[in-house]
């Protein structure tokens, strides 16, 4: 067993940042909502979703690309598919051409996930032969959609599972408290 040695109200919120809601854990002087692992208890009952401890966002996704070749017979066009030599997949691009070669791209809809830096990348369509250069990846954080759900709490209840952000959408539950655990 064991006793919330620190607690805080919640401020549910759809705002995923890595700025700790811990005073003693913050040095910025600016709140964010990262609960850091945390135990929710619930004042009023509802329904509250959250996302729990540990949960990463997309890993490895697509920032920076060169065109390493232009490749023939291209058409400029939105969110074209692409494949790698490494392991990452799933990358769309948008291509601008001259004369049938790429000499351009940006991110499309996707930013893939699982690359790496240098990782060589082909756009489809065309010849085939248009290739990218990955120059830059990133890890995201968690967004709303990887919140998990717990419906029907009662007052007094406790999620039993350490939380790092509360969300505003699909809680209905009010007076929550966030706790760090101590035990006796």
């Amino acid at each position: 067993m064991g006793y919330f040695s620190k607690a805080i109200a919640i401020t549910k919120s759809d705002t995923i940042n890595t700025l700790p809601a811990w005073e003693f854990m913050n040095q910025t002087g600016t709140l964010g909502t990262y609960l850091a692992g945390s135990l929710i208890y619930v004042g009023g009952a509802g329904d509250v979703n959250v996302i729990p401890a540990g949960t990463l966002g997309a890993q490895d996704t697509v920032v920076g690309l060169t065109v390493s070749a232009g490749g023939t017979g291209y058409t400029g066009a939105n969110n074209v598919a692409t494949t790698t030599n490494g392991s990452g997949s799933g990358l769309t691009v948008n291509t601008t051409v001259g004369a049938g070669a790429v000499t351009a791209v940006a991110i499309g809809n996707s930013a893939g996930t699982g690359y790496k830096v240098g990782d060589t990348i082909t756009v489809s369509g065309g010849g085939g032969n248009a290739t990218l250069t990955v120059d830059e990846v990133r890890s995201l954080l968690p967004v709303v959609g990887d919140g998990v759900e717990f419906s029907g709490l009662d007052a007094g209840d406790i999620i039993p599972i350490y939380v790092d952000y509360v969300l505003s959408t699909n809680t209905t539950a009010t007076l929550l408290v966030a706790g760090r655990e101590s035990s006796m």
